[in-house]
């Protein structure tokens, strides 16, 4: 648990479930910042709670309840995992509570609304996908297309759609996914993708990685998703020569100083292709190879300005590195998806721990959770951050982790699952 004292500074995190929390509690007790998790759901449903110093029962959409709740804790900063609807409550709140917050509203609506992202891009040469208009359904000519609501995330919502059949079905599908409402239909763009990091420190703009991505489908039931990341890219020389610059000042216009940015783009021949960013923590929690290549604490980083509004107590130990270390291994992200059914029992967690080619280890889901298939990243039980020297290597560390690694339901089947063909690697 985190200091008690005195003179302890207070962190309110909002949501003690998503990916994220649990590692922002950990992180501001060692620094001896006490921790309070805020959301609806009981202390033993919300991984979160079960290890912060205090836990609040109040939904993170009651703002005016968590005002008054903060102000007589006296909390100093307010954070939240990688869920987009925290983040905007986080947002608000601190504007309310008058304590730093590494991006305000107006920013963040580019990372809620892909179509004003879409547009900023355009603004500064940046190149997106073509869009098209639902009126467009009856012309062959624009397929394949893909269909998504313009504010959700982790593939919820999102169709590939080859004819006006499946254009119309997956349109209605995404609007049921959409808050505002509205859609996006973009051309379709077949190859893989790659995921850019920056880290934005009082107005400096650091390059922080590009990894490949892989998406492949999830079963017959499911949407495209992120199935293997493996850092370094190839085209990280290319891509720093062709759009750096561009994207440097993008975020400059957009008011954008603090905190981290990661951004998709495809690959289209020789070009990048924008097409979402997220002005937060990877849901992966890129945080890890950012600080195994780049020496850049993105987690540390961003505890100091929520509890500061600045970075002065940790100014020393902040050293960046704008080349990757030559020195370093390969890196990949894979995630390990479950089938449906209702964890029961999950055996392994700290052996995998103990391999030697085991980085991290994020979790996702816990025991008592009950997995749908949703078709999305949320059928996700846990992200293995792995680095290696051949592919021989992974391939060894990944059936290990599975030969240690159970999840098992009420009838003690294993509900555990490799979506990526490891050994097509």
């Amino acid at each position: 648990m985190g200091s008690t004292n005195a003179k302890s500074k207070k962190l309110l995190i909002l949501g003690g479930k998503p990916i994220g929390s649990c590692e922002l509690v950990r992180a501001a007790q060692k620094k001896g910042i006490y921790t309070i998790v805020a959301d609806y759901l009981e202390t033993e449903q919300s991984a979160a709670k079960r290890i912060a110093d205090e836990a609040w029962l109040v939904s993170t959409a009651d703002l005016d309840k968590l005002e008054k709740m903060a102000k007589e804790a006296e909390i100093d900063g307010v954070l939240s995992g990688v869920h987009e609807f925290n983040i905007e409550k986080m947002i608000a709140l601190c504007e309310r509570l008058n304590l730093p917050c590494y991006t305000n509203l107006s920013q963040w609506e580019y990372c809620k609304d892909k179509s004003k992202f879409k547009q900023l891009c355009r603004e500064h040469g940046v190149p997106v996908s073509p869009e098209y208009d639902i009126s467009e359904a009856d012309n062959d000519a624009i397929y394949p297309v893909i269909v998504k609501p313009v504010d959700s995330s982790g593939s919820r919502g999102f169709s590939v759609c080859n004819n006006k059949e499946d254009l119309l079905k997956g349109y209605e599908n995404a609007l049921s996914f959409s808050e505002s409402k509205k859609v996006l239909i973009e051309k379709y763009m077949p190859n893989d993708a790659v995921i850019i990091h920056y880290t934005l420190i009082d107005g400096e703009i650091y390059f922080s990685g590009m990894s490949e991505k892989k998406s492949i489908k999830l079963k017959e039931y499911g949407s495209f998703v992120m199935a293997l990341q493996v850092l370094p890219s190839p085209d990280i020389s290319r891509y720093l020569k062709d759009l750096d610059n561009k994207v440097r000042k993008m975020f400059k216009d957009a008011g954008m100083k603090n905190g981290i940015i990661w951004i998709e783009a495809f690959k289209n021949g020789d070009e990048f292709v924008f097409n979402e960013m997220g002005y937060r923590f990877g849901g992966s929690l890129t945080y890890y190879p950012v600080k195994y290549f780049y020496n850049i604490d993105q987690l540390d980083i961003m505890l100091e300005y929520a509890i500061h509004g600045n970075y002065n107590n940790i100014k020393d130990r902040i050293k960046f590195e704008n080349v990757e270390k030559t020195d370093k291994k390969n890196y990949c992200i894979l995630p390990l998806h479950l089938n449906e059914g209702v964890i029961k029992e999950i055996v392994g967690e700290k052996e995998i721990l103990d391999l030697p080619g085991v980085y991290a280890y994020v979790p996702v889901h816990h025991v008592g959770d009950s997995i749908k298939k949703w078709g999305t990243a949320q059928q996700v039980f846990c992200y293995l951050h792995i680095v290696f020297s051949t592919k021989d290597e992974l391939k060894k560390t990944v059936y290990d982790v599975l030969d240690k690694l159970c999840v098992y339901d009420t009838e003690n089947k294993n509900l555990l699952f490799l979506l990526f063909d490891i050994d097509s690697f």
